[in-house]
């Protein structure tokens, strides 16, 4: 149970990494379009100080997303079956942008930037299913160790 809590919380913190990555790469994309040059320098720069002041509001944004998220896969799995991974992947997809249209609606902003467009919502989600599947990929492994164990 702890290294599941663990897992989660790492599957938390990368998918936070990347949203901050991505986020701050369309942002820095988008001054280019107004006309705007950005150097190499002030694109590390920028991202580096993202990553600090953005990463911890992400983690808040998307840890609650996620648990609801990957407890409905775990019982979905469960009392309907298919593919285990596949479950989380759909929960990792869907819990952030689910989480920024119920902010959306309920305070009228947009929290981050960047998934103000349809593009920029996508590689969001896609972030978080990546990291989604590294979650079902390990917690797979170690609930079958751990099963293993029991068995002995």
């Amino acid at each position: 149970m702890f290294k599941t809590i663990l897992l989660f919380i790492v599957a938390v913190l990368f998918a936070s990494l990347l949203t901050s990555l991505v986020s701050t790469q369309i942002v820095m994309s988008e001054l280019n379009n107004f006309g705007i040059q950005v150097s190499l320098t002030d694109r590390l720069y920028t991202t580096a100080k993202d990553l600090l002041g953005l990463g911890g509001t992400l983690f808040i944004l998307i840890a609650p997303g996620f648990l609801i998220g990957f407890i409905v896969a775990k019982y979905a799995h469960r009392l309907i079956g298919g593919n285990r991974t596949l479950w989380y992947i759909t929960a990792g997809f869907t819990s952030f942008p689910i989480t920024l249209f119920l902010i959306k609606y309920f305070m009228v902003v947009t929290p981050l930037a960047s998934a103000r467009t349809s593009i920029g919502m996508l590689l969001i989600a896609c972030c978080c299913m990546l990291s989604a599947w590294m979650f079902a990929n390990i917690s797979a492994s170690i609930n079958s160790k751990e099963t293993d164990n029991e068995k002995l």
